[in-house]
Parts: structure tokens; C-alpha cells; sequence
């Protein structure tokens, strides 16, 4: 879903808290490993993460990738000493000290593909953002996150699921009080999708869409390592969002403002819909952040694996 115009109820949760995905961090023993030149082992340096600047080898408890500006401060504005590490990347710090890459991936599979295969190392990989609901009792600033991942082709097919780690989750955030739904997630190579194409993603069980979660847990699937998906729905399923398809750039989701005056001036009836868009974004913004700031704070639940232990996957 774009930028500015991208994109629970009461249906029962379904989770269980004894996932040993949620369970509280534990400590595990320092490995070495070598490094991706083949050089001679490396100890691990005494951080609640391994990091060896010797060796270039670095591995972070969880790698976040979300694909837009506004998904990336929202996810930035719950962690601490954010810095720059590189394009499109921040080093920072969970609530509990250990380390965290952040990446803007910019929109589509492609794209998020790309960073997810460039990143180091990491305990688990996650997207965060946005997306459409799939059904209709989602609302905008609705929370969903997966159990599964289904793209889509380009005709509206469905491909093999891929694995989400969502166990335990409704659970933890429903003690902290927050509303989460726990289902599929289809990913979309559009920008919009057509009711028809939305009621049979919705078929095989999928709660809502996005354009990116796909491709980063295809790469978590290839390493070894956990993925979760954490979507905050912006567009419902009754929104049409194809007349903002013209004037939304491909890469960073933006409105090309030229364009769309262009396109939006003629037809002062869409102006109501951008309206609408853009409360229902502010309203996931809100959400979003909220929860991302308890799911990554000092209380946080551990997301994956133990980054020594993925190091020594790689």
C-alpha cells in the first residue's frame, strides 16, 4: 500500500502463549564462527549481541524492515540510539539493550527481496507497516499479525505458504491491551487490489495484504532464522484505492503531487476518498506506533532466536 494513501473485531484469537517464540530472552553460550572470507574463527565479543568489527561479522537480535518513510519512523520512534549504518539502514537499540538493524526497503517484493538478502545476520527477520483488510470487520488501525504468508501472482493465484511466528502473541498483547489478529497475510505485486480479488484472497483465509512480507520471510525461510509479520490495517476492504495508482511512485509510495492534482482536480468527487486515506493513516500511524513501542521495549517478548545462534547458522 503507498505512503499516504497505503494501506480488530471480535473474531476469537487464535494463540496460544506457550509459543517458546514469545517466551522472555534467555542467554546462550558465545560461539565462534568464521567469516564470510573464510578466515580463521572469531570469539565473540562480550555483547548481549555478537559484533566483531575484526571480522566485519555482526549480528543483530532482529532485523525490522518496513517500506515506507512513515512505516520506518513509526518503528524507529520505539527504539533508542537510532544511527545511520548505511543507505536505507539504521543501527539502534531494543528496549532491553540488545541490537536491532533497521531497513526502508522502498515498495514491492522486489525491493524488500533485495535488503532482506543484503542484511547481516540476525535472530529474526520482521516487516512492519501497513496494509489492506481483507475482510470486512477489519478497520483502519486494526492490528494483524501472521501465521502464514501467501503471495499472490500477478493473475491473483495463490503460491505456497510460507511460515510465521505468531504463536503466543495475540496473548502477550492482550495482556498489555492491545486487540491483535492472528492470520494469513497475502502479498500483492499491486498497489490496489479489486473486491473480487480481495474476497479470494480473503478464501484461503487471509486477514489482510501487503506488497513486501513475502519476500522477507522467503529469506528467514532460506537462513534458518523466524519471521513475523506485524501489519496495522490503513485501507479497508471496501476502499478503492486504484485512482491513486497514476500519481504513486512505484519506489517510495509518495503522491507525485503534480500528477496528482492532475488527476484529482477534474475530479473533485475523489477528494472525499484522499480525505478519508489520509485520517485512516494518521489512525494507523497512531496504532502502529503504540504497539511497536511495548513489543519492542524493555518488557518486550524475545522475536526469534538468539543472534549468536543465527550467527552460527550463516
Amino acid at each position: 500500500m503507498p505512503s499516504a494513501f497505503r494501506t480488530s473485531s471480535t473474531p476469537p484469537l487464535r494463540s496460544s502463549a506457550s509459543s517458546p517464540v514469545w517466551s522472555r530472552p534467555t542467554s546462550a553460550p558465545s560461539p565462534s564462527c568464521r567469516s564470510d572470507s573464510g578466515g580463521s574463527p572469531v570469539p565473540w565479543l562480550p555483547d548481549r549481541s555478537a559484533y566483531s568489527t575484526r571480522s566485519a561479522i555482526a549480528a543483530y537480535d532482529i532485523a525490522i524492515f518496513a517500506a515506507l518513510g512513515w512505516e520506518r519512523r513509526a518503528v524507529a520512534e520505539s527504539l533508542s540510539d537510532v544511527m545511520p549504518s548505511g543507505p536505507g539502514r539504521w543501527d539502534a537499540r531494543l528496549g532491553d539493550g540488545r541490537r536491532c538493524l533497521l531497513t526502508e526497503t522502498g515498495m514491492g517484493v522486489g525491493r524488500a527481496g533485495r535488503a532482506a538478502a543484503a542484511a547481516p545476520v540476525a535472530g529474526c527477520f520482521m516487516t512492519a507497516g501497513c496494509a489492506g483488510g481483507l475482510v470486512p470487520w477489519l478497520r483502519a488501525g486494526d492490528l494483524v499479525a501472521a501465521d502464514s504468508v501467501v503471495p499472490f501472482d500477478a493473475p491473483g493465484r495463490p503460491g505456497a505458504a510460507l511460515p510465521a511466528a505468531a504463536d503466543g502473541l495475540a496473548v502477550w498483547a492482550a495482556a498489555r491491551g492491545f486487540r491483535l489478529q492472528i492470520g494469513p497475510l497475502a502479498v500483492t505485486q499491486d498497489i490496489s487490489w479489486a473486491a473480487p480479488a480481495k474476497t479470494a484472497a480473503a478464501a484461503v483465509g487471509a486477514l489482510a495484504a501487503d506488497m513486501e512480507s513475502a519476500a522477507v520471510a522467503a529469506a528467514a525461510r532460506a537462513r534458518g532464522i523466524p519471521f513475523v509479520g506485524l501489519r496495522v490495517v490503513l485501507d479497508e476492504f471496501d476502499d478503492d484505492l486504484a485512482f491513486i495508482i497514476d500519481f504513486t511512485d512505484a519506489a517510495t509510495g509518495e503522491p507525485r503531487v503534480g500528477r496528482a492534482l492532475a488527476t484529482l482536480a477534474p475530479r473533485p468527487w475523489l477528494w472525499r476518498r484522499v480525505i478519508r486515506l489520509a485520517r485512516q493513516r494518521r489512525t494507523a500511524e497512531r496504532r502502529l506506533g503504540a504497539f511497536l513501542a511495548a513489543l519492542l521495549g524493555p518488557e518486550r517478548p524475545a522475536l526469534g532466536i538468539e543472534a549468536r545462534a543465527a550467527a552460527a547458522l550463516s
